[in-house]
């Protein structure tokens, strides 16, 4: 079963056909139709790096779609502004418990942004709080 398809309906024009799952639970469906041959980097370079950054243990490209939706997927493509421009040079990863995962996972979804994301907005308000209680200690 192809997790990814794309199916010919006009000049240089596809249907994207996505939820196929490899162990067959699960039969593709079209995502979106009639997406210009041109277009196609915009509509899988989102797909791919989302997958890629929030895909859990394992999780094939199929199960990924299947588990986001088409609603969340077809707003990842809507607002694709590029990939993140955090530089490599200042590197987070996060090692977490089972259950903070899982809570981050699900904050993930409602912000709609990444863990990385998210705790960078945590240290930076942590260490703006921090500085308020030092500046005020002093006054």
């Amino acid at each position: 079963m192809a997790e990814l398809g794309l199916v010919g309906d006009g000049p240089n024009s596809y249907q994207i056909w996505l939820v196929g799952m490899p162990a067959q639970t699960s039969l593709a469906r079209t995502f979106m139709n009639k997406v210009n041959i041109q277009d196609l980097e915009k509509v899988f370079k989102p797909l791919f790096y989302n997958w890629r950054l929030k895909r859990k243990s394992k999780e094939s490209f199929g199960d990924f779609t299947n588990r986001v939706g088409f609603e969340k997927l077809e707003e990842i493509v809507v607002k694709w502004e590029g990939v993140s421009k955090t530089s490599s040079r200042y590197y987070l990863k996060l090692f977490t418990d089972k259950e903070t995962y899982e809570a981050i996972d699900a904050l993930e979804r409602v912000e709609n942004k990444n863990a990385h994301q998210l705790a960078i907005e945590v240290i930076l308000n942590y260490a703006a709080s921090q500085q308020n209680v030092k500046h005020r200690s002093r006054t």
